[in-house]
């Protein structure tokens, strides 16, 4: 092969070389052009649409519905705990309400241990045995309103009530048994007599002490309930 032919297809290559290079850009081009046409679409008004009626009508309700399920939720948690609230507020009334007939008992007591002239416990035997009956049947009565509105507490705290209120029916029935003595001492029944051997001194410091009885038990049990009323209180503020 001479030079003249060398040259001719050395001139060949580097047309077809140029022509390459000249066409690359091209290529590059149209290959980006089809990337970007996968997109473009979303630059269009249609497009806009489509994403915004997606958005108000399956996006935003959506959070709308959620967003009243959980106010609902919270507003049916809140009744709840007031309507919880004014129960354990009557509560607590039914339970200040057996103190005080705990204290009708005591003062009764008294009564019949400072009255020392017989025509007077005569005259007043018969009021004295009906106030006596009439405390016993209200003490049962209110007694048993209070333990049926033990259930408006939390469950977690009802045992605990219970046991409470359990033990401070014991001094409760010792100081109505203490009373019942003294009215049969007024009476003068065969239990009266017995009783007689002790002084009224003596007479009176049982009563002090089983008052002091009641009410320490009594304090207890209030304190449980003015806790428990202290935490739905709480809870309540949080729904506010």
């Amino acid at each position: 092969m001479d030079s003249e032919e060398i040259g001719k297809e050395v001139a060949v290559r580097l047309e077809i070389e140029r022509q390459v290079r000249e066409q690359l850009p091209n290529l590059e081009d149209q290959g980006a052009a089809r990337k970007k046409s996968r997109w473009a679409w979303l630059d269009s008004k249609l497009a806009l649409l489509i994403i915004g009626a997606m958005i108000s009508g399956v996006l935003i309700p959506r959070f709308q519905f959620t967003q009243e399920k959980i106010n609902w939720q919270r507003q049916n948690r809140y009744n709840t705990i007031e309507r919880q609230l004014g129960s354990i507020r009557d509560s607590l009334k039914q339970f200040i309400a057996v103190q005080g007939i705990s204290a009708e008992f005591y003062d009764l007591g008294l009564e019949l241990l400072d009255t020392d002239s017989s025509s007077v416990r005569q005259a007043r035997l018969e009021e004295w045995r009906k106030d006596f009956r009439s405390l016993k049947a209200r003490r049962v009565q209110q007694n048993s309103a209070f333990a049926a509105t033990v259930f408006y507490f939390p469950i977690r705290s009802r045992d605990s009530i219970r046991k409470a209120w359990n033990d401070l029916l014991l001094p409760v029935q010792k100081l109505e048994t203490l009373v019942g003595d003294l009215l049969n001492d007024a009476i003068g029944g065969t239990d009266g007599k017995v009783r007689k051997k002790m002084s009224e001194n003596e007479t009176a410091v049982q009563l002090d002490v089983s008052l002091s009885e009641v009410n320490q038990a009594y304090e207890h049990v209030l304190t449980i309930l003015r806790n428990q009323l202290q935490e739905v209180e709480n809870e309540s503020i949080k729904f506010q």
